[in-house]
């Protein structure tokens, strides 16, 4: 049985090389946002970041990869925007709806490439990524003392789930005051339940 051999891919140490990987980047952005993920190629990526198809490989072994990256980097923004958030005192900035608005709108910016992004690690299996983020997020919301580690997962898991599905889904309602309502009455309701028992 013929084995496979793991092609090591550059590693980016020089200006030039990072230069390199953010043009293609940027050039994956701009064909997911503007055309769509039928136009998002390998060949088309490089043309539109000016590099030779064989520069690309250099770097990714395929279009997967590209996205796989591409997620990485938009959770760690994620991530930022969580620490940012969890640092400041401001009470209002720890209400319920504040945090859900704040996963919501996380997801505002550049929305095909959020969707080819998570569909990407969903494909590839990669549950660790969406669980870095997703702890990430659970800090956004308001530390209660009757809420044990147990309900923070659940909690957290279930809102995070319900903004990935629609990202993936393309759900036009995510953006709208009805579906960051439903995501509050969520929370509000299970910290409730949780009080009370």
């Amino acid at each position: 049985m013929k084995q496979k051999v793991k092609i090591q891919r550059r590693a980016p140490k020089q200006g030039r090389a990072m230069a390199t990987r953010d043009a293609i980047f940027e050039a994956a952005t701009q064909i997911l946002e503007g055309e769509g993920e039928v136009s998002f190629t390998t060949n088309h990526i490089a043309e539109r970041a000016g590099v030779s198809i064989g520069t690309l490989y250099q770097y990714f072994s395929n279009k997967e990869e590209i996205l796989m990256e591409i997620a990485q980097r938009e959770h760690s923004a994620v991530e930022k925007y969580g620490e940012e958030c969890t640092g400041k005192t401001d009470e209002h900035l720890h209400s319920i709806r504040q945090s859900v608005r704040s996963l919501i709108q996380a997801f505002r910016d550049k929305p095909a490439t959020r969707r080819a992004a998570v569909r990407a690690i969903i494909s590839a299996e990669l549950s660790n990524v969406f669980a870095v983020s997703t702890d990430r997020g659970a800090e956004l919301f308001p530390i209660q003392n009757d809420v044990t580690e147990l309900d923070n997962y659940i909690l957290s898991r279930a809102v995070m789930g319900v903004v990935r599905a629609a990202v993936v889904e393309n759900n036009e309602g995510l953006y709208k005051p009805e579906f960051e309502d439903s995501l509050v009455r969520l929370v509000e309701g299970f910290l409730s339940q949780q009080a009370t028992n």
